[in-house]
């Protein structure tokens, strides 16, 4: 999808509640043509009751007053509160929509996207309430035109005279809001951007202060803040400076039509041509047209940042995401994966990676820090742009439905993600399971041997702070064997454990995954004793087992598990080497 600057979020905006927009204009209008007949009313209860000392006629007028103004209530109720139905509602749409596109887009292309979680965090706050400050705003410009429908025949009424001075006003406007709006869009533009960098720093920040501090860090990128709170500041004073310009000119050049409007109105009322009264009206209708300008003016300058604020939210909503609707994928079955290669930016290309993973297998991706484990991990759950295949029962996981695609695989990394909240509540974070399902998960992860005599209801803290690592990742394997999927996979999840508890968790864990397909990315002496394969990667390609080993390949025999120790353990695998799979340093074991 092609950037419009800005124009597709917020007409898609517009459709979704068009509905509650047409109930708030039609009360406007209600409400609009109340408050404007109130002058009229007044002027003609100061000639026909006051001046002519008539008391029926001001109590008549006085009651007529009152009856309008409860319609005039009853309108702004309804406008306000459609309208913020409607803003409410285009932000819920617009945030929903920004959501999906982050779960559906591969984290490669979001990166070169966005510049961190702190812009996708500006991203979904303050540029989303952008827009539906400008929703909210929208039937003002129905207020306005109604406005004018009605105060030109209105002063021309009164005395032709007044309605030239009123319109004089008019190209001074249109010249003002020609200039200013340009100037006002690239300074939000400015202030947008300086926001995203800052909401980035600060979220490097709060997340890593201890680690930062830890190595003494923290100040540097408290400057670092600091810095970026300076840039917001000079561009939340530039936008201040052409928005405080653009706000007094408009409010000066009203103010000067109702003056000139007084003096021909006080001529005119003393040759006899224009009553008290209806100078009276005129000149609160002036008053009227003084508000609608500055008004317009204020929905020009919002309209200005709802278009930055909507290309922002666009550039990420135009993502290639995963296509709903595409070939279902089955409960059960055999994950392969054939000529997975991941290219990085000034690294080697990752691959060619090949494996077969059968319901109850474990295969263990291992290797050097820095060889490419947990990014070939990520690429098979479709997380990173990636070539070569990746099925799942026959059936490719590209480009099937993102809501089939995680049903089937069960993705944890390396660093988990909490949430604020308990422990139970980041469990039941996959859904509302039995509190029998949950117990049983918790179990097989070993949480009762990392967090011994903690309940469900103790809290995590931000992003599971109040937590060890280890007790991290095993929290995140309970929440992912509740999701029960087909296929795991796991990205060091007991890194951060003794050995003692890890040997513990992992028998646990081998027999809750019975039916499971699971790859594991590790290094683990515990980990690779307890595998049924394993394939070595040294910088993106693989090698075969070591030298040690008794195991030898040539094109045609079959291959055999491989231990930790390089002695064969198993029978042969389904696939067979082959002249290509050996020139390549490939192995399967």
């Amino acid at each position: 999808m092609r950037n419009r600057g800005g124009r597709w979020p917020l007409r898609q905006c517009l459709v979704r509640v068009r509905a509650d927009l047409a109930r708030a204009i039609v009360a406007a209008v209600v409400r609009q043509l109340a408050f404007l007949a109130l002058p009229w009313l007044l002027g003609r209860a100061v000639d026909l009751g006051v001046r002519a000392g008539s008391v029926a006629a001001a109590a008549g007028y006085a009651a007529a007053f009152v009856v309008v103004a409860v319609a005039e209530y009853a309108g702004m109720r309804g406008w306000q509160k459609w309208a913020t139905l409607a803003d409410v509602r285009a932000g819920t749409w617009l945030r929903t929509r920004l959501l999906g596109a982050i779960l559906a887009t591969d984290t490669e292309r979001m990166r070169h996207a966005a510049a961190g979680y702190g812009d996708l965090t500006t991203r979904a706050t303050r540029d989303v309430d952008a827009v539906q400050v400008w929703v909210h705003g929208l039937t003002t410009w129905v207020v306005i035109g109604t406005t004018g429908l009605v105060l030109v025949p209105g002063m021309a009424g009164l005395d032709p005279l007044l309605l030239l001075v009123a319109a004089l006003a008019v190209p001074s406007l249109l010249a003002v809001n020609r200039v200013f709006p340009p100037l006002f869009d690239r300074r939000a533009g400015e202030l947008a951007k300086a926001h995203s960098a800052r909401a980035t720093v600060a979220e490097h920040l709060l997340t890593a202060l201890l680690p930062l501090r830890g190595v003494g860090a923290d100040a540097l990128m408290v400057e670092r803040h600091h810095r970026r709170s300076a840039e917001v500041s000079r561009a939340t004073t530039r936008l201040a400076s052409v928005g405080s310009a653009w706000d007094a000119t408009v409010f000066v050049v009203p103010r000067l039509a109702v003056v000139a409007g007084l003096f021909a109105g006080g001529h005119a009322a003393l040759a006899g041509r224009l009553t008290v009264g209806e100078l009276t009206t005129f000149v609160l209708w002036m008053g009227t047209v003084s508000l609608a300008v500055t008004v317009m003016a204020a929905r020009l300058g919002e309209r200005a940042e709802a278009r930055v604020a909507a290309g922002r939210i666009e550039e990420i909503l135009a993502l290639p995401a995963a296509s709903a609707g595409g070939p279902a994928l089955p409960r059960a079955g055999v994950l392969r994966v054939s000529g997975l290669r991941v290219e990085r930016e000034g690294g080697p290309v990752l691959g060619p990676l090949r494996l077969t993973a059968a319901p109850g297998e474990w295969i263990v991706l291992t290797g050097a820090t820095g060889s490419g484990k947990s990014t070939l991990l990520r690429a098979i759950a479709q997380l990173l742009p990636s070539t070569g295949e990746a099925c799942f029962g026959e059936v490719s996981l590209r480009g099937s439905d993102p809501d089939d695609l995680y049903r089937t695989l069960g993705f944890v990394s390396q660093g988990p993600l909490l949430l604020h909240g308990t422990i139970a509540e980041n469990l039941r974070l996959s859904g509302d399971h039995p509190d029998g399902e949950i117990e049983r998960a918790a179990f097989a992860a070993g949480l009762d041997l990392a967090l011994p005599g903690i309940g469900w209801d103790a809290p995590v803290g931000e992003r599971g702070g109040a937590l060890s690592g280890g007790q991290r990742q095993l929290v995140a394997l309970a929440r992912a064997l509740l999701r029960d999927c087909p296929v795991l996979l796991l990205d060091d999840v007991t890194s951060a454990l003794d050995a003692g508890t890890e040997a513990r968790v992992l028998d646990r864990l081998r027999q809750a995954t019975a039916g499971k397909a699971v790859v594991l990315a590790s290094h683990s002496p515990a980990i690779l004793a307890r595998a049924d394969r394993h394939v070595t990667l040294t910088g993106g390609a693989f090698t075969a087992p070591p030298q040690h080993s008794p195991l030898t390949a040539t094109p045609g025999d079959d291959l055999h598990t491989v231990s930790p120790t390089g002695m064969p353990e198993g029978g042969p695998l389904t696939a067979q080497a082959t002249d290509s799979d050996l020139s390549q340093g490939s192995t399967h074991a």
